[in-house]
Protein backbone atom coordinates (compact mmCIF):
# COMPACT_ATOMS: atom_id res chain seq x y z
CA UNK A 1 0.00 0.00 0.00
CA UNK A 2 1.20 3.69 -0.48
CA UNK A 3 0.57 6.89 0.92
CA UNK A 4 -2.68 7.35 -0.51
CA UNK A 5 -3.83 4.16 1.03
CA UNK A 6 -2.47 5.28 4.34
CA UNK A 7 -4.78 7.95 4.34
CA UNK A 8 -7.63 5.99 3.81
CA UNK A 9 -6.86 3.75 6.68
CA UNK A 10 -6.41 7.16 8.37
CA UNK A 11 -9.60 8.34 8.13
CA UNK A 12 -11.60 4.89 8.63
CA UNK A 13 -9.52 4.88 12.01
CA UNK A 14 -10.83 8.55 12.47
CA UNK A 15 -14.47 7.43 11.44
CA UNK A 16 -14.75 4.09 12.98
CA UNK A 17 -13.60 5.90 16.48
CA UNK A 18 -10.58 3.26 16.81
CA UNK A 19 -8.10 1.20 15.52
CA UNK A 20 -9.87 -1.95 16.58
CA UNK A 21 -13.11 -1.05 14.87
CA UNK A 22 -11.42 0.42 11.60
CA UNK A 23 -9.30 -3.23 11.30
CA UNK A 24 -12.86 -4.61 11.48
CA UNK A 25 -14.62 -2.69 9.08
CA UNK A 26 -11.11 -3.13 6.93
CA UNK A 27 -11.34 -6.84 7.16
CA UNK A 28 -7.55 -6.52 8.03
CA UNK A 29 -5.41 -7.61 11.52
CA UNK A 30 -5.13 -4.90 14.03
CA UNK A 31 -1.73 -4.59 13.63
CA UNK A 32 -1.25 -4.15 10.17
CA UNK A 33 -3.70 -0.93 11.01
CA UNK A 34 -1.67 0.43 13.39
CA UNK A 35 1.34 -0.33 11.59
CA UNK A 36 0.06 1.78 8.41
CA UNK A 37 -0.70 4.58 11.24
CA UNK A 38 2.64 4.51 12.53
CA UNK A 39 4.23 4.53 9.06
CA UNK A 40 2.01 7.59 8.09
CA UNK A 41 3.22 9.40 11.15
CA UNK A 42 6.46 8.36 10.62
CA UNK A 43 6.52 9.71 6.45
CA UNK A 44 4.73 12.51 8.26
CA UNK A 45 7.08 13.29 11.11
CA UNK A 46 4.04 14.25 13.05
CA UNK A 47 1.97 12.52 15.35
CA UNK A 48 -2.05 12.06 14.12
CA UNK A 49 -3.64 10.11 16.89
CA UNK A 50 -2.92 10.16 20.76
CA UNK A 51 -3.51 6.52 21.88
CA UNK A 52 -3.28 4.72 24.70
CA UNK A 53 -4.74 1.46 26.18
CA UNK A 54 -7.97 2.13 26.54
CA UNK A 55 -8.46 5.58 24.22
CA UNK A 56 -7.35 7.77 21.24
CA UNK A 57 -7.87 11.05 20.67
CA UNK A 58 -6.97 13.31 17.72
CA UNK A 59 -3.73 15.46 18.13
CA UNK A 60 -4.25 19.12 16.39
CA UNK A 61 -2.45 18.19 13.66
CA UNK A 62 -4.10 15.00 13.34
CA UNK A 63 -7.32 17.03 12.90
CA UNK A 64 -6.14 19.38 10.59
CA UNK A 65 -5.02 16.97 8.44
CA UNK A 66 -8.14 14.64 8.95
CA UNK A 67 -10.03 17.57 7.25
CA UNK A 68 -7.75 18.22 4.03
CA UNK A 69 -7.00 14.17 3.75
CA UNK A 70 -11.13 14.38 3.29
CA UNK A 71 -10.83 16.83 0.90
CA UNK A 72 -8.67 15.43 -0.79
CA UNK A 73 -9.79 11.67 -0.97
CA UNK A 74 -13.00 13.25 -2.08
CA UNK A 75 -11.01 14.73 -5.13
CA UNK A 76 -9.74 11.08 -5.95
CA UNK A 77 -13.27 9.51 -6.40
CA UNK A 78 -14.45 12.70 -8.15
CA UNK A 79 -11.79 12.42 -10.29
CA UNK A 80 -12.18 8.48 -10.74
CA UNK A 81 -15.56 8.66 -11.38
CA UNK A 82 -15.37 11.54 -14.40
CA UNK A 83 -12.64 9.07 -15.68
CA UNK A 84 -14.68 6.05 -15.79
CA UNK A 85 -17.29 7.45 -17.60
Amino acid sequence: MGQLEDMQVFVRIVEAGSITKAAGQLNLAKSAVSKRLSDLESRLGSKLINRTTRTSSLTEAGHQYYQRVQLLLGEVDSLNGDIAR
